[in-house]
């Protein structure tokens, strides 16, 4: 039973990760810009959004494996 409530609160970690992701992209670039990497922040602003709905993807995808990786064990 544990190892359910465990599977469980990593898929719901990386939903909450997913719904937070722009939040996180901004932060991002705003770490990018204190250590001075202008280009790196400047890539990540003018494809910001592509960033966003790729790192929504990729949370969706690994709480989808986590899921599945969970029902079969």
């Amino acid at each position: 039973m544990p190892i359910v409530l465990l599977f469980t609160l990593a898929i719901l970690a990386l939903f909450a990760l997913a719904i937070a992701a722009p939040k996180l992209m901004r932060l991002r670039i705003r770490f990018f810009k204190w250590i001075h990497w202008t280009w790196a922040a400047r890539v990540l602003e003018d494809h910001f959004e592509r960033w966003v709905v790729f790192a929504r993807i990729v949370f969706v995808g690994l709480a989808v494996v986590l899921f599945l990786f969970g029902v079969a064990s």
